[in-house]
């Protein structure tokens, strides 16, 4: 299948546009919340050692922050645990088969390097640069989907939390960045799920320490760690270095977009 024909099988637009829908929708009432007296966010939004206008415009600056952050993460509380659970499943399929996909297309190329230039018995002919150039980059590629690949494959299985847990992973981060407290981190969490009666079993606050923030930084740790590391696995001096980081970006970006659900 071309990865078009997985699109259209898999639908993965659907769910996307839903999420932009959603957080248009419901983007009011997350201001609202988040900027309200009672949530935990209010205290650390305002440094009182600067002057009225500027406060307010540090503490505006958060909350946008704050609802960028929480994009995804409003789309997945809305839902069900039921339909929490199957976007994740539905998205990660549909990921894995094109990531699988684009595999075996490059490798079968790879897997004949006379594509181009078939050779003569005894040639004398120098190899083609442009092609060798061709099968440099392809390599590449290879190299960042079969890390992907293999990434893939040791997920552990999605359930009703999974969404929610890959979403708030820079959202903690942020917390912590903006010097809330571990107890703050919590009240704030229970608030707004609270304020958007979000289908889960919390239990206690222990639970959602252990449920939600440690395995969501988890995810984001994991995921920036193989950004960074993207520039020393992808290296060549047979290409233009434009071209290298260009691939770079590429790959930074392919990280970005399926390792969002």
């Amino acid at each position: 299948m071309t990865t078009d024909e997985l699109r259209k099988k898999y639908n993965p637009d659907a769910i996307l546009n839903d999420i932009e829908k959603y957080h248009e929708k419901h983007f009011e009432k997350l201001v609202s919340s988040i900027s309200h007296p009672d949530c935990p966010l209010s205290n650390y939004s305002i440094d009182k050692q600067i002057s009225f206008l500027e406060s307010e415009k540090k503490n505006d600056d958060i909350i946008k922050q704050v609802t960028f952050l929480l994009k995804d993460t409003i789309y997945f509380m809305i839902l069900s645990k039921t339909e929490r659970t199957n976007v994740t499943q539905k998205m990660r399929s549909y990921y894995s088969a094109v990531i699988n996909n684009q595999l075996l297309r490059i490798q079968l190329l790879l897997d004949d390097r006379e594509i181009g230039a078939p050779k003569h018995f005894f040639d004398s002919n120098a190899k083609h640069k442009g092609m060798e150039k061709v099968f440099t980059i392809l390599d590449m590629l290879n190299t960042i989907l079969s890390k992907e690949n293999t990434y893939r494959k040791q997920l552990a299985r999605s359930g009703y939390l999974t969404g929610l847990q890959i979403s708030m992973g820079h959202f903690f981060v942020f917390l912590k960045k903006i010097g809330m407290s571990q107890k703050d981190q919590i009240t704030f969490v229970q608030y707004l799920f609270d304020d958007f009666n979000v289908d889960w079993e919390a239990g206690d606050r222990e639970n959602i320490k252990l449920s939600l923030q440690q395995p969501a930084l988890e995810y984001f740790k994991s995921t920036q760690k193989e950004i960074q590391a993207i520039s020393s696995t992808i290296f060549s001096s047979n290409i233009n270095q434009v071209i290298v980081e260009n691939l770079i970006d590429h790959a930074i970006l392919l990280i970005k977009r399926i390792r969002r659900f």
